[in-house]
């Protein structure tokens, strides 16, 4: 809900993102499945895999709750604009500590960004395109309509037989 709060297009209308995330039986909505972030969770799990022609597994935690992946297939384009001292942005002249900044490729995908307010923040005011999301927010997560699905389409076809 952080990333639809930020970048408003990613769950269309719906504030509570209702269709990225699990059923009750715990499978995936067709969202979440189609998602990188799934399939790189679950990578080697359930079926679940990574196009290995982009992503190499580097590392996981003897738990499972780090996972870190190498980025395959870079362009030269990128690799040289990474490389290039003036791209980068530090706290001072030659430091170690320098916080980057995102690639020109993905500048307008950046530039659609809203920056992120805790919706209970009374605070902050609000524009009307905030406030109306903020209250399609809490409708749905009173059970208003939309709200998350409650079972998988397995599940209700089962039931219905």
């Amino acid at each position: 809900r952080i990333g639809n709060s930020v970048f408003h297009g990613h769950c269309g209308n719906d504030p509570t993102c209702s269709n990225f995330g699990f059923y009750r039986d715990r499978s995936p909505t067709p969202m979440m499945e189609k998602s990188l972030l799934y399939k790189l969770v679950l990578n080697g799990q359930r079926g679940v895999a990574v196009n290995s022609s982009y992503f190499e597994h580097a590392y996981s935690s003897k738990h499972g709750k780090v996972r870190i992946y190498k980025v395959k297939r870079v362009s030269l384009k990128s690799k040289l604009w990474a490389a290039d001292p003036a791209n980068r942005v530090c706290d001072a002249p030659g430091s170690w500590y320098c916080v980057g900044q995102y690639p020109p490729a993905l500048q307008e995908f950046i530039n659609s960004r809203r920056n992120f307010k805790q919706l209970e923040d009374f605070n902050v005011k609000r524009d009307a395109a905030s406030q109306k999301y903020h209250e399609e927010y809490m409708r749905r997560m009173g059970g208003g309509a939309g709200g998350r699905p409650a079972e998988s389409a397995a599940a209700a076809a089962a039931a219905a037989e």
